[in-house]
């Protein structure tokens, strides 16, 4: 029983690493030059795999002040019911942030989303869902060209009551390495 237990805490540990999002953050700065570019890939493996990615720009407004825009591809394939069934979803976000202090920041963002899912009866439909995201993260320098960021977002318009969300949680939980050239 004491072996079952572990086990199930190194496959849960698996899991989340395994379907974790990577983020990059690139920035393209002459001195002047205020604009990002980054993005996310996302890979989950199991009974429903998917692939995530997710291309942002940005432009930096003033030193505390950035605003951007991003997209969004989702591929989704569920075996739990004795058949693959996949589902594609697109989106657009934008995007404000502020640096509150030293490395800490406040972060919004709007999201619309072409979301793709199955009835009762496998039938598949479509549905567009709007979320607002709020929260905030920390932005820590590593070396010259390379810093480290993360940030907790909270998916303001989430309903655990809504059966046809494309979110399981109201939480967003992003991390990566911005890199400046």
């Amino acid at each position: 029983m004491y072996h079952a237990r572990i086990h199930r805490h190194v496959i849960g540990a698996a899991l989340l690493l395994a379907t974790s999002t990577a983020w990059a953050q690139v920035s393209l700065s002459s001195g002047h030059d205020r604009w990002f570019f980054g993005g996310g890939l996302g890979v989950g493996f199991g009974d429903v795999s998917y692939v995530t990615l997710s291309p942002f720009a940005g432009y930096r407004v003033t030193d505390q002040v950035s605003v951007g825009v991003g997209l969004q591809y989702r591929y989704r394939n569920d075996t739990r019911f004795g058949r693959d069934l996949s589902t594609t979803d697109v989106g657009t976000s934008v995007f404000a942030r502020y640096q509150v202090f030293g490395p800490f920041f406040v972060h919004g963002e709007y999201e619309y989303l072409n979301y793709q899912y199955y009835r009762s009866d496998l039938s598949k439909t479509r549905t567009g869902v709007s979320s607002f995201l709020v929260g905030g993260g920390v932005s820590q320098q590593l070396n010259r060209n390379a810093s480290f960021y993360a940030m907790v977002l909270y998916n303001l318009s989430y309903s655990s009551y809504d059966s046809v969300s494309p979110y399981s949680s109201p939480w967003s939980v992003r991390a990566g390495i911005g890199i400046s050239f």
